[in-house]
């Protein structure tokens, strides 16, 4: 298989104004490709494209527009001007997405319907307005955002656990639907990550932090994705740990459920369950 040429190469990159989104976005710029940046903020995306230019990056293969992508009238302005200037896509990394932390029943119908709106619906409204444009380029490839948490739920984590689940049934459909049109869907599934996530969830309500945990770097996982795209792979999974667990989760799920229920609990003394399990022994 030939070797990509990504100078040749014209990207769009959501949510490209920090986290993952900037570190693929400034990967790309610095191998030669022309990447359309697209945010929620105007500043943030001008800071991205300052930094790389400060590097040596040349302006002419950068170009950002601040949209919202769960509005419909932003998605078809960005689409617009991705044919006005591209003319055609040769990659969309569509990685713009939201978490939410803590139990599932604290939280407001609100919550998941938000999470939702953005890890889902966003993601499938780009990826049908990409079509047109991928169908026309060069090697035309997807990439959609999953997680660790796409191939095993964590507790704590149930509204963006649930939307990445959707994710990987979305992408597998969709990777087999689009090959009567050329394009290569992968999906990417990183595991912890040194990102601002934690900052920008729709809620955190979790009692366990998980800041110390975020060991990758963005670059780490932007660095994968685009070897992943070069070997045209269909799913990664990051780091040994993360294999690890999702193997561990698919051979032995009970002994994951042991695990995860055995950590859960100790972060929750006061559950109804423990309190009746207590209750039960007093009465032997």
């Amino acid at each position: 298989m030939a070797r990509r040429t990504w100078s040749e190469t014209r990207g769009l990159v959501t949510g490209a104004s920090s986290g993952l989104g900037q570190a693929l976005a400034a990967r790309l710029v610095r191998a030669g490709a022309t990447v359309l940046l697209t945010g929620r903020s105007t500043e943030r995306l001008a800071a991205v494209v300052g930094g790389l230019k400060s590097e040596g990056a040349d302006p002419a293969r950068m170009i950002t527009v601040a949209v919202d992508l769960t509005i419909e009238e932003d998605r078809r302005w960005l689409f617009t001007l991705a044919r006005e200037r591209f003319g055609a896509l040769d990659l969309v990394i569509n990685n713009a997405g939201v978490g939410a932390t803590g139990q599932f029943d604290t939280h407001d119908a609100s919550v998941l319907r938000h999470v939702f709106e953005i890890n889902v619906f966003a993601m499938a409204e780009v990826c049908r307005e990409s079509l047109p444009l991928l169908s026309g380029g060069r090697d035309p490839v997807m990439v959609t955002m999953g997680s660790i948490n796409a191939r095993r739920a964590l507790p704590g984590r149930s509204e963006y656990s649930a939307s990445k689940f959707a994710v990987t049934g979305f992408t597998e459909a969709l990777r087999i639907e689009w090959r009567r049109f050329g394009i290569h869907v992968l999906q990417v599934d990183p595991g912890f990550t040194d990102t601002p996530f934690d900052e920008n969830v729709v809620v955190d309500t979790a009692r366990v932090a998980v800041n110390d945990r975020r060991t990758m770097s963005p670059e780490t996982v932007a660095r994968a994705t685009m070897r992943a795209i070069e070997r045209r792979q269909r799913q990664i999974t990051l780091t040994w740990q993360g294999k690890l667990f999702v193997l561990t989760s698919t051979v032995a799920p009970r002994l994951v459920d042991w695990g995860l229920t055995r950590w859960l609990l100790k972060h929750f003394p006061d559950a109804p369950v423990l309190r009746k399990n207590r209750g039960n022994q007093n009465r032997t």
